[in-house]
């Protein structure tokens, strides 16, 4: 009763969210209006279909997709402090991203910043996993501190790059800062039709995954390729985190709250994570958002901000939960 009760509650909120972002900012919508417009987006006015509604779907969409990154990354690592922004795979795409406006690759084709971003959290992730791999089973500490400093490398690399021109430093600063406030329909096209397919390949592996968290050699024992599973978790991994932070920049803390909050609750079946981790992180990320264009209106708060406002206190309730120190 009580895990329905939690479903119906922060479905319901996210619901309430998207209906008040919908309806605030610049120009302001009643209710009845946005719900109108839901229904007939045909009929809604221009600011409605390619600014505010772009803006808030991205918003749910990137919030599930570090969420389900989060998750897939605590399983595949066995470690609850894996994060895509603890563990420097954020920073990663970042540093890819800023390299490639640097050479001026960002021209190369459409979305081409996308790419970057994709490759540069695929070459983090799958060299946090190396690291994991060195000396056998390593320490959760350990890892999050290899993960640490992965981060602090890449970001470094970035500010190392972006000294050498103020084109590079204005479009980095601007890029990474903005979050959600210069998305464009297009945008949100190409972060939903990446996201899908990763939906899809997850769920397909929701069951090995759950085998998987047992023990990698529990899972080989019953008979899954554990090689095959870990490099389609990887691409995943690479790939949600890719695509959220080319969307909206670097925003830590809700691949670490998510999947943790949800396990304390419903336990470790992937198939039902997954889909829970679409909602509860689509409702955090969604309504730092709105916090973020709210609190200080007409000034925007990034949206990062926010959450690493909320995400701080609970990663130190993680630490201390799973007595690290």
């Amino acid at each position: 009763m009580r895990k329905k009760i939690f479903i119906i509650t922060i479905s319901t909120l996210l619901f309430i969210t998207i209906l008040i972002s919908l309806s605030f900012g610049a120009k302001k919508y009643s209710l009845k209006e946005v719900l109108y417009f839901l229904i007939n987006l045909k009929e809604s006015d221009e600011l409605f279909i390619k600014i505010r509604f772009p803006r808030v779907i991205a918003s749910v969409i990137v919030g599930a997709s570090l969420s389900i990154a989060g998750l897939i990354s605590q399983t595949l690592f066995l470690n609850p402090l894996a994060d895509p922004f603890l563990f420097g795979i954020s920073s990663g795409a970042n540093f890819f991203v800023t390299l490639s406006v640097f050479l001026g690759l960002d021209v190369l084709f459409k979305f081409s910043l996308s790419f970057f971003s994709f490759l540069g959290a695929l070459f983090s992730v799958s060299l946090i996993y190396l690291i994991s791999k060195i000396k056998g089973k390593i320490t959760p500490l350990n890892l999050l501190l290899s993960g640490i400093a992965i981060n602090y490398f890449f970001s470094s690399l970035s500010t190392f790059i972006v000294i050498f021109g103020r084109d590079v430093l204005n479009k980095s600063v601007f890029w990474s800062l903005s979050g959600f406030s210069t998305l464009d329909i297009e945008k949100m096209y190409f972060l939903i039709l990446t996201f899908i397919p990763c939906l899809i390949l997850i769920i397909f592996l929701s069951f090995k995954l759950d085998v998987y968290s047992i023990g990698e050699d529990q899972a080989k024992t019953l008979g899954i390729n554990t090689s095959l599973l870990k490099t389609l978790s990887l691409i995943s991994i690479a790939l949600l985190t890719g695509i959220s932070v080319y969307i909206s920049g670097i925003i830590g803390f809700i691949g670490l709250m998510v999947p943790n909050i949800l396990r304390e609750i419903f336990g470790l079946k992937h198939l039902k994570l997954v889909f829970l981790s679409i909602i509860l992180g689509g409702l955090i990320l969604s309504f730092s958002d709105f916090l973020g264009r709210f609190i200080f209106y007409p000034v925007e708060i990034p949206v990062a901000t926010i959450t690493s406002f909320l995400g701080a206190p609970f990663f130190l309730y993680i630490l201390w939960r799973e007595k690290v120190f």
